[in-house]
Order: structure tokens, then C-alpha cells, then sequence
């Protein structure tokens, strides 16, 4: 107080600038002895620190500074230091800007300050991580505060030197203990800047009980219901675990995945509902949504998915955990509750097809789930009883069938696509979950009650149905066709009996004098339609699309659309297309008039290749054809499906792309057979019956030359993943194999025992390829012969009827001819030498492999049962090490646990005696440093001193004649008075009146 007195009145007395007013209070601060002063000189600072903030850290940012490296009693100096500091380095943005602009765009002033206090001392961070530990809340608070501020400006310096702290990292962990909840959420939002990349932090936060203090902190504050400090723990927790396997183990061994199914269980009495895999329970028990619910949700929902990324070495032991923790049912309770957000509903499909994705166990506990639920759509509550009905059915309704009233299409899209997901992950590596859902396709005519409701219907009937009413169901939501054109390719993808019971469905009754349609046909005349009344581009793309995934390595189903000419036409119509056809309809229509040709093997089709090819070739025109595929393959809608399915973009949480056109299947199928596509357009009807490539076709096999179906991320809207597809696919030049003979290669090829037959099996398809080409050769000669004979008879004839001066332009002319189709002739010749020579050598070579087929199958049986053995014996082995080494790796993580809380036990006992002992150090420092800087004086005085020693000599010598003559002077002066008084005395007698001197008054005294 009796500082702001006399500072009220040298206001008073005299006006003072704001620079001059901030210069004396930090000069204040350096020379004031009370702490009185010094702390009021410090409040008045901070309160000018935020308008002035230039000037008070221009002149008191160091004294400042120095106030925390000293030894004080008074807890209110370094609190008011601390907010000073805070207020300094913090970014101030210009009017009008938000926080995010002033983020992005700096304050130079602030950057500065922050600058030079990191640089001021190497230890001041240290300083700050010990004031943490100070029980003083202001204290622990700003510093905290500061820290964040710090770490904003300059966070990879102040992450090194955090790690440099025996004791940092773990005492930046204590605070999600503080009983404090303000301290505690700064700490929280401190460490989620710090381990947001920083693969080293995040392991030794996790190693400091991270995990269970954030799970305790959200349980405290409601679960995933909770305010936005959730949001901050699993925010923390995310970061944790992102792109860090380590953390993940720890994470799983220590029962982390066993606690997230209670993160999503809003209703107690659904913890029992599903776990056993057979038993119903009600999806229908929805509760209110908040925005921040949705916010929590998404981030449990992404921790999920990232534990469980395919190529991880830890992915299968996570899905198999969260199987057992019972997060399956949870899961679907929550994507199938009416009220929850799109988003919500949309990342809970995704989780589950990610946990059963490839994994056995869990897709066979997917298949067994029965749930209770209704429509989205309230329009179609008709008052009947829900029957409990297999989760995969649900799930394909929600891709199908009609979205709620209050949802627009757009933002439903997620739902639909995270739902086409979901099939996609149940059916890949699953050839029975396609069987089965295949076998469910069935007409709507089918059934007793050809209006019944949605959720009466199988699950392929649905599909059909929404496919086949199109002229409905797109109109009012395009992607509702789209998604069914979607799981179809799905279930018959890379799958003949599948196809082949597609193929058994048929439209129309005979009884009443209908005509029997096959469905491929149907979809095809829809397309017809679809395209003639002008309807979403989408509707005509995604039914060829279908249809071409169809056509693929499946002969009879050329055979059936061939039975219906008009589909050629409409194909041709479309190709041929000048105005007003979509480019996109156009390429898919090119790709599947080629495929129909390229598969028209069977001999009983309606047109033969013969037929087929004209129309390819004048009609259309080969190049044109290759042209329209090639324009669709370089298009950016199908670039965009393409890197749809790669990850290289999704569109998870938005609503439906604009360029969202193609399937994943269809991509895939497309990339795959595009080559051997382009090869077959080309060839001629016989040319491409006699190339072995095609043989295996002729008896209605399958051609598989392209990979699976449901690769993860496939689904539209959704990254990729990676991970197992459904390809069952052999070498694209060598024939498939089927049954029971495909089984066997495939156990054989596994055990590594066709080794000699693989390579033959090498030799013959270099020699296909060369036959190949040697007749692609041929033919591109004989039609260059053709053209030259057309020429030059049609030169001869305009030849006759000029004058005679020509005739020798047209001998030479028919010399060059002549010339020319000899060696046309025997360039032909010595191909066909060179054919028969290949032709010769693929029988010799076809005739030694069936030769040798008996002695090398009896070898092979006998050498694969000799290495099943072994493999069951090592398999046995190995099974015991992988136990054993599990169990050492548990206890060894235990005992590291233990360790490190052991450690930080002792590391918090021994911290005060060594904050004292440095202390001590640092005082005895600071005294030997003054009394160096005294000696060093003493010794600079000594130097100077010795410059004179030279003329000592001659100093001492002239001292002692002076105090020679000094002396004679002295007896001189001495004998001087004596006469003196001798005389003055004479003069007395002789009565002279003379006063006495000094000297004598001063005997007389005496």
C-alpha cells in the first residue's frame, strides 16, 4: 500500500508515459528489497501486460523471469509472474479475427516472447515442471496455462525438453489425478497438443497408468454422455493409441478393449442382450441425442476402428478380444437406433464390419445375432408384431430400403453405404455367406402378397424388388437402386453358383399367359427404360454395371441375354450415340457388348461369334469400341471410385458425393479383366475359339482373372482398409479349376508340392502368349494385303482410261506392288513355319504333362502327406513356444509396469532432497562466483602494479638522498634556532623589547 501512495503521487505531481511507468516498475522489481514492493510492482504489470504487452516484455521480461529461478516465501509473486508471463506469450488477433485465425496466423509479438523465454534458460522448463508440483492452486494452474501457451508457439522444443526431465512426462500425468477439475482439464488439453505426434511421449504417458485415469475420468463424468471434458479424455485416448502398437498391446493386455463396450451401452438392461450370439434383443430403444453426445460417440467409434486396421500384427488378436468383451451387439444396437445420428448410426456399421472382416469366428457370430427392430421409415408402422429377424437382414434394409421421412437422401447416403460395407465385410472370404444370400433371391411375385411390407421380405427379395422398381424407388432416392445394384454384385461376384442362381430367377406367370423373363434380361430392359425416360444417370450405369459383373466368366449368362436381340441393339444404340447419351452410359454399354462377345462360347446361343463380331467390327467398329472403355477408364467419376476404394479419399462423415457413379466391384472387376478385355475385342471368331486361353470356356467354366469382391474401404463413402478379399482366382492364362480338383491344387499349392508342375504349367503359358501374338500378327497382315489388292485394282482401273504417258508410271507401280506381296508373302509363310513349330512344341508339351500326370499325382499325394505331417508337428511346436513366449511377454509387461510405479514412487521421494541439494549447490555456486570475481580483481590490481617495478631501483635510491638532505636540513634548522635564541636572548639584556617566539612559548608552557 505505501508503494501505490507514493506512486499516486508522483502521478499526481507529474504526468508519466506508459513506457516510462512500465520501465520503473521493472526496475522496481530488480532493486526493490520488501516484497511488498516487488509483488505490487508485479501486479501492476500484469494488469498492463495485456494492453501493453510490447513495452512490459521489452523491459521486465527478464526480471520476471528471474523472480522464478529465486527462492521465495511469498506464493503470490510467482502466481502474479506466472499470468504475466501467460498474458505475454499469449496470441492476441486482431479485431474481428477468431481463435482459429489467430492460431494460423501468429502474433510476432507473442512469438517472440515465448521465444526468449525458452531461450533465456535451458532450465526454465524444468523450473515450470517443478512448480507443478507446487500444491498452490493459482500456482499449478498457471503454470499450466504457460506450458499450453508455450506449447502452441514452440511445441517440438518444449517436447524435447519435457524428455529430457527424469520427471516430466510424469508429473505432467499427475495432473489427471488433480482433485482440482480446472487443473485437471488444462492438463488434459496440454497433453493431448504434446502426444498428437510424438510417438515417444505417447508411450511413457501410457506407461504412467494414462489409460485407466482417462477411463475413470469419463466413467466420473457420465460416459460418453458426458460434457466436452469426454470428449478431451478419448480425444487423449485416441491419440494414445494412434499409429502406435505398442500402446495397443498395452492397451489389450490390460483390459482396455474390455472396457469399451461400456462406452457404448447407454441402457443397462442391454449388457446381457446379444451375448450369446442366438438371443433377440430390441434395436427399437432409442434416447434423446445431444450434439456432444454424437461428438464423444464418434471418437469411441474411431478408437474402434483404428484398433482393428488390416496389416497390423495385432489386428486378429483385437477383433478375436472384442468378440469376447461382447462388442458386437452394442455395436449394432447403436447403428440401428432410429434417433442417433446419421454419422453415429453410419461409423457404428463401419466398426462392425471391420471387427468381422476376415475373421471366421466373428463372421459366424455376425450370422447368428437375431434382432427385434423396425423400419426407419414411420409411414411403415402397420401394428404388426416384430419378429426377431438375422442381423445381415436388417442391415441389408437399411442399405435398400426407405430411409426415414425426416432424413434427407443425401445425408442417408452414409448410412446406406456403411450398411453396403457391412455385407461386403460379411461375405469376403466367406464363398457360404454368399451362397446363402444368393439363395434368397427371389422375384417379389414370388411370395403370397406381392405389396407386403419391407420388413417381410427375405433379404434377396428386397434387393430384387427395389432393382426392379426402379422407376419408384429411384426417383425417390437414387441410391437406394444404386446400393441394390451394389449388393447383388456383391453376392454373384467371383461366385458361378451364385450366378448361376441368379440366373434361375425369372419374371412372369405362364399360368396367366406371361411371358417368362430371366432376370438378367429384365435388368437389362430396365436399363432400356431407365435410359429412354431420361432418369438419373446413376440408375442406367448402376444396372450395367450389374450386369457386366454378371457377364464376366459366365458363359450361359451370354447365352440368356443373347436369347433377347433387342438387348444387342440397345447396346449398339447407346455405343454409337452421337447427342444426348451420357459418355458414362456409353463406356459401360461398350464394356458389355465386348464382354458378351468375348464369353459368347456356348454352342446353343441364340448368336454366335460369327453374328456377333460384324456388329463389332463395321457396326461399331473395334477402335471405336476400345475408345468409349478407354474414355470410361479415364473418366473422373470412375478415377474417383477408383481412389474411393483405395483410401486415397473418403467421405465418411459428409453427406453423398456428387461423383459417386461406380461401384468398388465393378471397379475392381473392371481393372482386372481390362487388358484381357482389350485382347479379346480384337480377335476373330475363330482366331479366339483356337487360342487355349479361351478353351476352358467352351464348356461353360469359370475365367478368373480378376480378384475378390469386398475389399476393405471398398464401400462407397469409407477408407480402404486393406486387408483379405474374396478372390478364389487362379492364373489368368491357365484354366480355373472347379470342386473338388480346385480344393486339392489349392492344399497342394500350399505345401509347396507342385513345384515341377508349376513350371510346366510356366512354359505353357509363355507359349500361349506367343501364339497369341503370332496370330494377332497374322491378322493385322491379311487385312493390310486386303487393302493393298483394293487399292492397287482400283489404281489399275483409273489407270485405263488415261493417255499412254501413265503407262509407265503404272508398270512401276505394279512392280513396287508385286514386290511388296512377296515379301508379304514370305514374311506370311515364315509365320505360319513358325505357328506350326509353336503349335507342335504346346501338343508335345500338353502330351508330356498328361503323361507324367499319374507317377507325379502318386508323388505329389505322398510328398503332401509327409509335409501335413511335419506341419502338424511343427504347427503343435510352435503353438507351445507362442504360449510360452505369450506368458514371458505378460509378465515382463507386468514387471515394467511395476517398475515404472516404482520408480515414480522413489523418483517423488528423492525429489525434494534433490530440489535442496540443488539449491545448496546453486548458493555455494553463487559464493564461489564472487569470490572469484574478487580474486580477480586482486590479481588485476597486482598486474598493474607490476609494470612499475622497473623503476624501483632508482625510486629507492632518490628516497634515500632525500632523506639525506632531509636530515642536514634538519641539523641545519636546528643550529639555525639555537642562534636565533642565543641572539634575541642578548638583545634582552640590552633592553630591547623582543615578544618570544613559538618555540619559546611553548617551553615556557612546558
Amino acid at each position: 500500500m505505501d508503494f501505490f501512495k507514493r506512486y499516486s503521487a508522483i502521478g499526481a505531481s507529474q504526468q508519466q508515459s506508459s513506457t516510462e511507468t512500465i520501465q520503473r516498475l521493472a526496475d522496481r522489481i530488480e532493486t526493490s528489497t520488501l516484497p511488498e514492493d516487488r509483488r505490487a510492482a508485479v501486479l501492476s504489470l500484469k494488469g498492463l501486460s495485456r494492453e501493453y504487452k510490447k513495452d512490459v516484455g521489452e523491459a521486465a521480461l527478464t526480471a520476471l523471469l528471474n523472480i522464478l529461478k529465486e527462492e521465495h516465501e511469498d506464493q503470490q509473486l510467482p502466481k502474479a509472474v506466472l499470468e504475466t508471463l501467460t498474458n505475454l506469450c499469449t496470441r492476441t488477433p486482431p479485431r474481428g479475427d477468431s481463435f482459429d485465425e489467430k492460431v494460423e496466423r501468429g502474433d510476432p509479438v507473442a512469438d517472440t516472447f515465448a521465444q526468449r523465454v525458452l531461450d533465456y534458460d535451458h532450465d526454465m522448463v524444468s523450473i515450470f515442471l517443478g512448480l507443478l508440483g507446487e500444491a498452490d492452486f493459482h500456482v499449478r494452474y498457471y503454470t499450466v496455462q504457460l506450458l499450453g501457451t508455450l506449447h502452441l508457439y514452440a511445441g517440438e522444443i518444449l517436447q524435447n525438453r519435457v524428455m529430457v526431465s527424469p520427471t516430466g512426462v510424469g508429473r505432467l500425468v499427475d495432473l489427471l489425478s488433480d482433485q482440482r477439475d480446472i487443473i485437471r482439464n488444462e492438463g488434459i488439453q496440454l497433453l493431448i497438443a504434446m502426444t498428437e505426434s510424438n510417438a515417444d511421449i505417447q508411450k511413457i504417458v501410457a506407461f504412467e497408468s494414462a489409460f485407466d485415469l482417462l477411463l475413470g475420468i469419463v466413467n466420473e463424468e457420465g460416459g460418453v454422455r458426458g460434457n466436452i471434458i469426454v470428449q478431451d479424455c478419448l480425444q487423449l485416448l485416441h491419440n494414445l493409441l494412434n499409429y502406435n502398437v505398442s500402446n495397443q498391446n498395452l492397451f489389450r493386455e490390460t483390459s482396455g478393449i474390455q472396457r469399451l463396450p461400456d462406452l457404448l451401452i447407454t441402457d443397462p438392461s442391454q449388457t446381457a442382450a446379444g451375448q450369446g450370439g442366438n438371443q433377440p434383443f430390441d434395436a427399437d430403444e432409442d434416447m434423446e441425442w445431444t450434439a456432444q453426445h454424437a461428438r464423444n460417440m464418434l471418437v469411441v467409434l474411431d478408437i474402434i476402428r483404428m484398433l482393428i486396421q488390416p496389416g497390423n500384427t495385432n489386428t486378429e488378436s483385437n477383433q478375436t478380444a472384442m468378440q469376447q468383451y461382447g462388442l458386437i451387439p452394442p455395436l449394432l444396437q447403436l447403428a440401428l437406433s432410429s434417433e442417433a445420428p446419421s454419422s453415429v448410426r453410419a461409423q457404428a456399421l463401419y466398426s462392425i464390419g471391420d471387427t468381422i472382416r476376415s475373421h471366421q469366428a466373428n463372421q459366424n457370430l455376425f450370422q447368428r445375432i437375431l434382432i427385434t427392430a423396425a423400419s426407419d421409415d414411420e409411414a411403415d408402422d402397420t401394428g404388426a408384431k416384430a419378429i426377431p429377424e438375422p442381423a445381415i437382414v436388417i442391415v441389408i434394409r437399411l442399405s435398400v430400403g426407405k430411409r426415414p421421412a425426416n432424413v434427407p437422401a443425401s445425408e442417408y447416403y452414409i448410412v446406406r453405404s456403411a450398411a453396403a460395407y457391412l455385407v461386403q465385410a460379411y461375405v469376403g472370404s466367406n464363398p457360404d455367406a454368399q451362397l446363402a444370400l444368393a439363395a434368397t433371391l427371389t422375384p417379389p411375385g414370388d411370395t403370397d402378397n406381392s405389396t407386403e411390407p419391407e420388413q417381410h421380405q427375405s433379404a434377396g427379395s428386397l434387393v430384387v424388388s427395389v432393382l426392379l422398381d426402379w422407376n419408384e424407388t429411384g426417383r425417390e432416392d437414387v441410391w437406394r437402386v444404386w446400393f441394390a445394384s451394389l449388393l447383388l454384385s456383391t453376392i454373384i461376384y467371383d461366385n458361378v453358383e451364385c450366378k448361376e442362381q441368379a440366373l434361375r430367377i425369372s419374371l412372369g406367370d405362364e399360368s396367366k399367359g406371361e411371358d417368362i423373363i430371366p432376370l438378367i434380361n429384365e435388368l437389362m430392359s430396365q436399363a432400356r427404360q431407365a435410359t429412354q425416360q431420361g432418369a438419373d444417370v446413376r440408375v442406367s450405369v448402376s444396372l450395367l454395371s450389374l450386369i457386366c459383373v454378371w457377364l464376366v466368366g459366365f458363359p450361359k449368362g451370354v447365352s440368356v441375354i443373347l436369347e433377347e436381340s433387342s438387348n444387342v441393339t440397345f447396346l449398339v444404340e447407346q455405343i454409337n450415340g452421337s447427342s444426348g447419351v451420357n459418355v458414362l452410359v456409353q463406356g459401360v454399354a461398350a464394356f458389355a457388348l465386348g464382354l458378351i462377345y468375348e464369353f459368347d462360347v456356348e454352342a446353343d446361343t441364340s448368336m454366335s461369334r460369327d453374328e456377333i463380331y460384324p456388329i463389332i467390327s463395321k457396326r461399331v467398329g473395334s477402335d471405336q469400341l476400345l475408345i468409349r472403355v478407354q474414355r470410361l477408364r479415364d473418366s473422373k467419376e470412375f478415377q474417383y471410385a477408383v481412389g474411393l476404394a483405395a483410401g486415397t479419399h473418403s467421405n465418411a462423415y459428409g453427406g453423398a458425393p456428387t461423383e459417386i457413379f461406380f461401384d468398388s466391384v465393378f471397379t475392381n472387376m473392371f481393372k482386372h479383366h481390362y487388358e484381357s478385355f482389350r485382347v479379346a475385342v480384337r480377335l476373330g471368331p475363330s482366331e479366339a475359339m483356337a487360342n487355349p486361353n479361351y478353351a476352358h470356356l467352351q464348356g461353360g467354366g469359370m475365367m478368373t482373372s480378376y480378384a475378390g469382391t469386398a475389399t476393405p474401404g471398398s464401400a462407397p463413402g469409407t477408407p480402404a482398409l486393406g486387408g483379405a478379399t474374396l478372390s478364389r482366382s487362379a492364373s489368368p492364362a491357365a484354366p480355373a479349376p472347379t470342386g473338388m480338383a480346385y480344393s486339392s491344387l489349392r492344399d497342394v499349392n500350399a505345401s509347396g508340392g507342385l513345384a515341377e508342375s508349376m513350371v510346366s504349367r510356366s512354359e505353357l503359358e509363355t507359349l500361349n502368349a506367343k501364339l497369341l501374338e503370332h496370330e494377332s500378327t497374322i491378322a493385322d497382315l491379311r487385312r493390310e494385303l486386303a487393302e493393298a489388292s483394293k487399292s492397287v485394282q482400283q489404281t489399275s482401273n483409273e489407270y485405263v482410261s488415261v493417255d499412254g504417258g501413265l503407262v509407265a508410271q503404272e508398270s512401276e507401280l505394279r512392280i513396287k506392288f508385286e514386290a511388296e506381296r512377296d515379301r508379304q508373302a514370305a514374311e506370311l509363310s515364315n509365320l505360319r513355319d513358325e505357328l506350326s513349330t509353336v503349335k507342335a512344341q504346346l501338343v508335345e508339351a500338353q502330351q508330356k504333362q498328361s503323361s507324367s500326370d499319374g507317377e507325379k499325382t502318386a508323388n505329389l499325394e505322398k510328398s503332401l502327406s509327409g509335409l501335413k505331417i511335419d506341419i502338424e508337428q511343427k504347427e503343435a511346436q510352435w503353438n507351445e513356444q507362442r504360449s510360452e513366449l505369450q506368458k514371458k511377454l505378460a509378465n515382463s509387461e507386468k514387471q515394467v509396469v511395476k517398475a515404472a510405479a516404482a520408480v515414480r514412487n522413489t523418483n517423488k521421494k528423492k525429489e525434494q532432497q534433490q530440489a535442496s541439494a540443488l539449491e545448496n549447490l546453486e548458493k555455494e555456486a553463487k559464493a564461489k562466483d564472487e569470490q572469484i570475481s574478487k580474486l580477480n580483481a586482486q590479481i588485476q590490481e597486482l598486474l598493474e602494479k607490476t609494470k612499475d617495478l622497473d623503476n624501483a631501483n632508482e625510486l629507492k635510491g632518490r628516497i634515500a638522498g632525500l632523506e639525506k638532505e632531509q636530515e642536514d636540513l634538519l641539523v641545519y634548522l636546528a643550529d639555525q634556532d639555537q642562534q636565533a635564541k642565543e641572539h634575541r636572548a642578548k638583545l634582552r639584556k640590552y633592553g630591547e623589547d623582543i615578544p618570544p617566539s613559538d618555540d619559546e612559548a611553548e617551553d615556557d608552557d612546558e
